[in-house]
């Protein structure tokens, strides 16, 4: 309002001395220029913002915590997620996910901005490594909405009138097929943009790249090579989230490979936001955050017992009682009964990995593209071949998880050690999973990728939406262990409460909430 009425004294005194002057129409734009707020921001830096929301909200944050719960991981023990455990209202409430559903919108808002600036006509128009790098991510946000929250508004979503009105004030649902789609399609053009370079006046992301920009250190051939290798890693995932829905599964399989040959050659590759500090500004991974702030969670029994009962070497480091003390055998932590806790903090012994204020979040990891070749080798009767794949994903999994316990023991001052070089997943391996390997080799891929997502990286999402794509498929690799579970496992999660109450299409599509309960995703065999 006070940007008008500047305006409209300016105009009045225009007119006045209209009769005595000429102030041309490029002059009054100048004139009438807020400086302090303006109208468009370098695409550069709308992405430094993307790539931030979409580590600490569309990786981490509510989503992987409240998937951690689902997937056992963790156990809840106090409000919101105690609930979430017990199986309360949360899992159905709109108002649970509200945070990240905005999120996630506000996070395709601003690619679309990028896409728009930086596509021909546009501002920025030109810069094609910073387009394509902008079709990744809008790639993995979209596919991170639907694969939470199934059908979703997409294409009437996030669109604005050039005077910055919403074009749809009610945004109409899309289908989950349709989504991926745009999904792939985006990975398409982004593996080609990325060959390109540059050119726009504003220049490259250089160090507003928070994901690539250190690990080439501004080498701008190289970070344009890894933001492919991040596509392709990210077209392998997809591709196999879709396998239930394709008609080619033997296509499908020899397509994933196909991308992982084509992605990180390392963990030094894969994309990972790697900037907490641990410093007093608050740049704290987001686990670590909600542990210090809430102490809602507690150590999973049913997670100990599975990595018990395989005898893996990780079990015995990654507890911690209150007296911030490793406890050395798992047999002694005193763990949550997943489905059935006593509700409060301190109660139970916790996952170290909950103070790691430093550990990076993964967008995707090296180990989780190894294991998605494990897996199509062993799908395509492979198995021989899959095994010193699954031995390399066991073992970069392990230096993940090394990396989130050196940051809470050294980081927050947990007595205790951890140690879980490759000679200690090689042994592992060649004893304790080999066997299983050989007698079922797919169900084992599937076991030690659900327990390497166990951790501070974030990657609890998508152990759960591994564990949906494999029951949609009639797989049931992984056993989960709360008895809620026998009606009220959550197979997705609800629509925002924003929209709910805002949009009569998600409001209709939402009904109770109840729906999370037995309407599973389209990919995971629903039909929404």
């Amino acid at each position: 309002m006070k940007r008008n009425k500047i305006a409209e004294r300016i105009v009045a005194l225009s007119l006045l001395i209209l009769p005595f002057t000429s102030c041309t129409e490029d002059k009054m734009d100048k004139i009438n220029a807020d400086k302090n707020h303006p109208l468009s921001v370098s695409s550069k830096f709308i992405m430094t913002d993307i790539m931030t929301s979409t580590a600490v909200y569309g990786v981490s944050g509510d989503f992987s915590l409240y998937a951690s719960i689902y997937m056992e991981h963790e156990a809840g023990v106090d409000n919101q997620l105690y609930n979430a455990e017990v199986r309360s209202g949360e899992p159905h409430l709109a108002a649970t996910y509200n945070d990240m559903w905005n999120a996630l919108y506000a996070n395709i808002r601003r690619l679309k901005i990028v896409i728009a600036q930086c596509s021909e006509g546009g501002s920025e128009e030109g810069n094609e490594v910073t387009l394509g790098a902008a079709k990744v991510l809008y790639a993995q946000n979209l596919a991170t909405l639907t694969d939470l929250f199934g059908n979703a508004p997409f294409k009437e979503a996030s669109e604005y009138t050039e005077e910055g009105v919403p074009a749809y004030l009610q945004p109409n649902i899309d289908t989950q097929e349709e989504i991926y789609q745009s999904v792939m399609q985006y990975l398409d053009e982004a593996l080609v943009l990325l060959d390109g370079t540059d050119a726009a006046a504003v220049g490259p992301m250089g160090k507003q790249d928070l994901l690539y920009y250190k690990q080439t250190n501004g080498e701008v051939n190289q970070e344009k090579a890894l933001w492919k290798k991040a596509a392709y890693a990210l077209k392998a995932r997809y591709t196999m989230r879709l396998l239930g829905r394709t008609s080619d599964k033997t296509a499908a399989l020899n397509t994933v490979l196909d991308c992982v040959s084509k992605s990180f050659a390392s963990a030094d590759e894969e994309m990972k936001y790697a900037i907490y500090d641990g410093d007093s500004n608050g740049e704290y991974n987001t686990l670590f955050a909600f542990m210090y702030s809430r102490e809602g969670i507690g150590a999973s029994q049913s997670l100990i017992d599975k990595m018990t009962a395989r005898k893996d070497p990780r079990v015995n480091q990654m507890f911690a009682n209150w007296d911030f003390v490793q406890v050395p055998e798992a047999a002694d932590v005193f763990a949550v009964p997943n489905g059935m806790p006593i509700q409060g903090t301190e109660n139970y012994d916790f996952s170290i990995v909950d103070w790691a204020l430093t550990a990076p979040t993964q967008i995707i990891s090296y180990h989780e593209i190894l294991f998605l070749k494990a897996e199509a080798l062993c799908r395509l009767n492979r198995a021989q071949e899959a095994a010193p794949v699954l031995q390399e994903a066991i073992t970069a999994a392990f230096a993940n998880l090394e990396t989130s316990l050196n940051s809470a023991i050294y980081g927050w001052g947990i007595e205790g050690k951890a140690n879980l070089p490759a000679e200690v997943a090689e042994t592992y391996f060649t004893e304790n999973v080999k066997p299983l390997f050989d007698t079922d080799p797919l169900k084992e891929v599937m076991i030690q990728k659900y327990l390497a997502f166990y951790g501070a990286s974030g990657e609890s999402t998508e152990a759960y939406s591994d564990y949906r794509r494999l029951k949609g498929m009639g797989e049931n690799f992984v056993e989960l262990a709360n008895p809620n579970n026998a009606t009220k496992f959550p197979l997705r999660y609800g629509y925002g409460n924003s929209d709910v109450q805002a949009n009569k299409h998600v409001k209709e599509a939402f009904g109770d909430g109840m729906y999370v309960y037995s309407e599973p995703v389209w990919w995971a065999g629903g039909t929404r």
